[in-house]
């Protein structure tokens, strides 16, 4: 996985360490908000939870002080794949009484009850030991901006979708290096339609953090609504969030300036960019009263926030009125209005009288020269030099300056290639008081800067506020201009709380149809979860499984980060997390085997999947025997469909797993649909799910599309058949392509008459022909 983008990951710097029975701590500094969180939490053998946290926040340097010998190894591997840099914490940064003296010093709210207001958060032992590291190795006291100024909470694991890694890279979920931030390759790159720095840092954040209570995801989904259904309203408020400056860096800057630190501070120009901000924002709050739809009280729960910020804003305003000049700054010149000041005047005038006499000198001189300028221009004229201003004439009047013998005397400074620079002894002096006056200008100017300053920092937190309001405002905005302009329908999709039903009525791979000119087939989900929460899914390779099963966890996410979804109807749990088994990636650079990277994630999902999860598995097994592979993946099928009772999609290449819907209550089976003609043999994808399983892989069919020799094509078409009459797996698949009978009542028994789950493999595999029959007969259709 790629380094995160510095433009549009937080400023955060974490900590983890492991106490017994591996109870991990983990502690995050955000340095620009000045923000610490902590949190505990039971970690598995994979690291799996610290890896999503990593993701989550998207740290940017990560210590860590770790118990058991194999665990820094591991987390060295979870912190490269996710981007992070790590380092080795010391065991001496970890004493408490040091931390609770730190934290004396950082807290903002310490002053009058000491950690009084922080009680629940010194009761998690291991997130403050953690806490102790991170201020300890990022040597956060040595920043004077820090003093009395952090906040400090518990970090909301279960408010937050858990995302693990295979989930970010089957999803496709962050940009590559080499892709653009507004790439539609990318889930991040396809929604960010975001104005503003802030917003495409929220934006991430959103993304790396989805919702997991249905509430705060229906008030993202309410400001979606009304301006999917008010687009002259979403127009205005894009044209005024282009103006919205990194409102969070701003803040930090303006914090930073009222202390001795040695970080960028803030210029007159960060003032005169606030306060064309805070305009903007009114605007804002005058186009968002002109809303009367439905969710009028929502919008109006917005525009009450922004306006209490602005009400905050009053007095800046009119400091910045009085004291800048907003005249100059239209042309990015930031200086002090002469009107603020009398002495400021004064001295403007001071030197503005210098110039006037310079400009006097410079006539004089172009008088007695009596030279000819080209067409308007003056043959002499004033110019900047180091020694202030002197008089400037073009090379070809080179020889008459060298030869004037008059008055005034004419002293050379330089000769270049295109002009020649020259003063006077009068020029001279009138430099000197024209430096002087500039300086005594210059003096006055800081001063009355720093005062503004000054004041100006006291509004740091009112700042933040408004950043977070209009980051905010920004993705959601974001959200509607999609919905808009999509390439294909989006919907806003109905929460089951209850996490009982899961439809989806046309769903579309929004990346895919983003990035081909192809017509895209849709295809329909409907999930209960007693009766059918696991769907097997075969078909033949290329058959459109992956991509299906892909769109399906994109519906899942994008739900819970309050965007409209890709598909004409849907009603959705509020999944705690989505796992997937897709694919190796990078293992292999990491001296994994493909067959190892498919039973760690297995592992990983096995141990880490609750009932509210949606877990995703494609083409498991691959990496070893057959026989192997299908143990595997029953298994494993078997696990999440009785023990786990998730929400699963289980795409195979494995059709004979099909018995399992036999097996074990709340499977169903699916297939990808293909056609093949029997005189020519010609395979046809038809990309479109329909109930029951499938009878082949159709592996020799995709074989010849990809324009293998043909009589490669049929010595694979004969050893398949060969196979088939060996193997269990190949007489029961064979058998079915060739018999037309249903399972009877005996053979039934037969199978379901078994002691252990080898044997009823076994047996199953010998009647599965005429169970896919049966199935595919009592659903009304055919395979």
């Amino acid at each position: 996985m790629p380094p995160f983008d510095p433009e549009v990951q937080a400023n955060a710097l974490c900590a983890v360490v492991a106490g017994p029975e591996r109870l991990f701590g983990f502690a995050v500094f955000d340095s620009e908000l000045r923000a610490f969180r902590i949190c505990e939490y039971t970690e598995d053998i994979h690291l799996s939870r610290t890896e999503a946290l990593l993701l989550q926040l998207q740290p940017r340097t990560c210590c860590q002080l770790l118990q058991a010998p194999e665990d820094p190894r591991k987390l060295g591997r979870v912190a490269e794949s996710c981007g992070v840099e790590l380092a080795d914490g010391k065991a001496a940064e970890l004493k408490q009484a040091d931390v609770e003296q730190d934290l004396l010093r950082l807290l903002v709210d310490t002053e009058q009850v000491g950690l009084g207001r922080h009680f629940e958060e010194q009761r998690q032992k291991q997130g403050m030991r953690a806490l102790a590291l991170l201020i300890g190795q990022h040597h956060l006291l040595s920043e004077p901006a820090n003093f009395s100024s952090c906040t400090l909470g518990i970090y909301p694991l279960r408010t937050f979708m858990y995302l693990d890694k295979a989930a970010f890279s089957a999803l496709n979920v962050l940009p590559r290096p080499e892709e653009s931030l507004r790439s539609s390759t990318s889930l991040l790159g396809f929604l960010n339609r975001c104005r503003s720095q802030g917003g495409q840092r929220r934006l991430r954040q959103w993304l790396t953090q989805p919702l997991t209570v249905p509430e705060e995801i229906s008030q993202r989904h309410d400001v979606v609504e009304a301006l999917v259904a008010a687009e002259g309203l979403l127009r205005e408020l894009e044209g005024h969030l282009r103006h919205v400056p990194d409102l969070e860096r701003l803040a930090a800057r303006l914090h930073r300036t009222a202390t001795a630190s040695k970080f960028h501070k803030a210029t007159l120009e960060d003032l005169v960019v606030l306060y064309q901000c805070v305009l903007s924002t009114e605007k804002m709050i005058q186009a968002l009263q002109t809303y009367e739809g439905i969710h009028q009280q929502v919008i109006a729960q917005k525009v009450s926030s922004l306006r209490t910020i602005m009400g905050d804003f009053r007095n800046f305003k009119a400091l910045i009125e009085q004291t800048v000049d907003l005249r100059q700054a239209e042309q990015r010149i930031y200086c002090i209005s002469t009107g603020f000041d009398a002495s400021l005047a004064e001295l403007a005038n001071q030197r503005d009288a210098v110039r006037s006499r310079m400009e006097v000198v410079r006539q004089e001189v172009d008088k007695k020269l009596g030279l000819a300028g080209a067409g308007n221009a003056k043959a002499v004229s004033l110019c900047d030099c180091p020694e202030g201003l002197a008089l400037r004439v073009t090379k070809k009047h080179q020889q008459a300056i060298q030869n004037f013998k008059g008055i005034p005397t004419l002293k050379i400074l330089s000769i270049k290639k295109q002009e020649l620079v020259f003063t006077t002894p009068e020029l001279d002096k009138l430099n000197k008081q024209l430096q002087h006056a500039l300086g005594e200008y210059q003096k006055k100017t800081d001063q009355l800067v720093n005062k503004a300053l000054a004041v100006a920092t006291t509004y740091s937190s009112v700042v933040e506020r408004l950043a977070d309001e209009l980051s905010s405002l920004d993705v959601l905005a974001a959200f509607a201009r999609v919905a808009v302009t999509a390439p294909c329908t989006f919907v806003r999709a109905k929460i089951d709380p209850d996490c009982k039903n899961f439809t989806v009525e046309g769903a579309s791979h929004v990346l895919v149809i983003a990035n081909s000119e192809k017509s895209f087939v849709a295809n329909d989900l409907n999930m209960e979860r007693e009766t059918s929460r696991l769907h097997l899914i075969t078909g033949p390779n290329m058959g459109g499984k992956s991509t299906y099963i892909r769109s399906i966890a994109l519906i899942a996410l994008l739900n819970q980060i309050g965007s409209f979804v890709p598909c004409r109807s849907a009603v959705l749990p509020c999944f705690d997390s989505v796992m997937c088994r897709v694919g190796a990636s990078d293992m292999q650079l990491r001296g994994i085997s493909t067959f190892m990277a498919e039973m760690l994630e297995a592992s990983c999902i096995l141990n880490t999947a609750t009932e509210r999860s949606l877990v995703i598995v494609d083409e498991l097994g691959r990496g070893t025997s057959t026989s192997d592979g299908f143990g595997i993946a029953w298994a494993i099928a078997r696990h999440l469909v009785e023990e786990t009772r998730c929400f699963c999609l289980f795409a195979t290449h494995f059709h004979e797993l099909a018995a399992l819907q036999h097996a074990a209550p709340g499977v169903r089976n699916r297939h990808a649909t293909a056609v093949v003609d029997a005189a020519s043999g010609k395979l046809t994808f038809l990309y479109s799910l329909v109930d029951g399983a499938t009878d082949q892989s159709y592996g020799a069919h995709v074989a010849e599309l990809a324009g293998f020799p043909r009589h490669v094509v049929e010595s694979a078409k004969k050893r398949a058949e060969e196979f088939e009459e060996g193997s269990f797996f190949g007489r029961s698949a064979k058998r079915q392509r060739v018999e037309n009978g249903l399972l009877s009542d005996d053979a039934l028994q037969y199978i379901m008459g078994t002691k252990d789950e080898e044997e009823f493999v076994r047996r199953s595999m010998a009647q599965l022909p005429a169970l896919q029959l049966q199935a595919t007969r009592a659903a009304g259709g055919g395979c």
